[in-house]
């Protein structure tokens, strides 16, 4: 029997996948045992080239660096009994480099700004469409208003390279460092609001910033698009609370984020891991996380035309959702993501930064700046 090792991100697609493996391995004959490894752990190995598994997670953000170390080899859509026009473009877009495609992309999100309605309403607030109004409404909610991720992660990063992004700035460039010009303008103000919020934001994870919203501590969320189908899922305590929209000042701002999976350079059986990863976009696998998860967001356009999907959509209430994603998607733009095969490195050494400002550990953005990149000693 033919064997394949996985290495996949937790999230509730894995459960999906662990829960249907034993079909795919009476049908194929292929035996899969599936790890669900950290994001920094799995980069960390991949980028030593010490991964033992066959086909793994590929973000986008660090695709360059992957590539460049030769850890992964180049995928043909038509190996996978799939075509291009099965899917979102931008997804595509995102997970190709040098001409090639490297993963087959199952996820996509675009920036999207979660906030309570009914909050709004109540405080005379009118729908946020700028920075600006994001900022205002903080500052009227004190003390549940705006919730981004701010921890020191290099995932992290963008939420602050979108909302420069807004600003026509692109925060951390391709090569070199992140100027502090370019920080204090791009994100000075919102590195203040969150300074002078709830600094326990600089500890929590993707999920526990959005929990946030859904206790009622916060009533606005600038992160991915996929947050909101979690508060319009049943038993949700925002559920019919929300609405959801872009925000923009020059330029939309950015929350984007595409993975997809592909194969490692030192797979063992690539026949064997193509078929996984045709199986993995299966239309059966795919309407399991749909009807599973409500993942709705899937960047395959060819389900929009399926009965099903249809059906779903409209039976679960989310067709404001998909509307939503839709708005989020067609704004999205990647310039604004360095292209840099050290991208890690660099986005956790200005997150450590501007986590840091956030937290206090540093008094502002120019001492953090500073220290961050040797001009300046650390205080004793």
């Amino acid at each position: 029997m033919a064997k394949l090792r996985v290495w996949m991100k937790a999230g509730h697609t894995v459960e999906i996948i662990r829960r249907m493996l034993p079909g795919f391995t009476d049908e194929s004959g292929i035996e899969v045992e599936l790890d669900v490894v950290p994001e920094r752990t799995a980069h960390d190995s991949l980028v030593r080239g010490d991964v033992p598994a066959d086909v793994v997670t590929v973000p986008f953000w660090y695709l360059e660096e992957l590539v460049s170390v030769g850890m992964l080899r180049p995928l043909a859509l038509e190996q996978l009994g799939m075509s291009d026009e099965a899917f979102e473009p931008r997804a595509l877009q995102c997970l190709t480099r040098q001409g090639s495609l490297w993963a087959a992309p199952h996820t996509l999100t675009g920036a999207m700004l979660a906030y309570r309605q009914d909050v709004f309403e109540r405080e005379g607030l009118n729908m946020p469409s700028t920075l600006g109004d994001v900022l205002q409404a903080h500052r009227q909610l004190r003390g549940h208003g705006l919730a981004v991720r701010c921890n020191p992660e290099f995932s992290s990063l963008e939420t602050f390279a979108g909302w420069a992004a807004a600003k026509g700035i692109k925060l951390l460039p391709d090569s070199g460092v992140a100027s502090l010009d370019d920080l204090e303008a791009g994100i000075g103000d919102l590195v203040q609001a969150m300074s002078a919020s709830d600094r326990r934001l600089t500890t929590l994870d993707y999920a526990g910033t959005g929990a946030l919203v859904e206790k009622g501590s916060a009533s606005l969320l600038f992160d991915t698009s996929a947050w909101s189908f979690q508060f319009e899922a049943p038993g949700s305590p925002v559920r019919g609370r929300m609405a959801y929209t872009g925000i923009a000042e020059h330029a939309p701002a950015q929350f984007l984020y595409a993975e997809g999976l592909g194969i490692t350079a030192g797979c063992r059986d690539e026949p064997a891991a193509r078929q996984f990863i045709a199986w993995r976009h299966s239309e059966r696998v795919l309407r399991a996380e749909v009807e599973g998860i409500r993942r709705i967001d899937i960047p395959r356009v060819d389900l929009r035309g399926k009965e099903w999907f249809i059906d779903y959509v409209q039976s679960q209430g989310l067709s404001t959702c998909l509307a939503a994603v839709d708005r989020s998607w067609a704004s999205t733009d990647d310039s604004h993501v360095a292209k840099r095969a050290d991208y890690v490195t660099a986005a956790r050494t200005l997150m450590e930064a501007i986590s840091g400002t956030i937290s206090g550990r540093f008094s502002s953005l120019t001492e953090a700046h500073e220290i961050t990149y040797g001009q300046r000693p650390l205080p004793e």
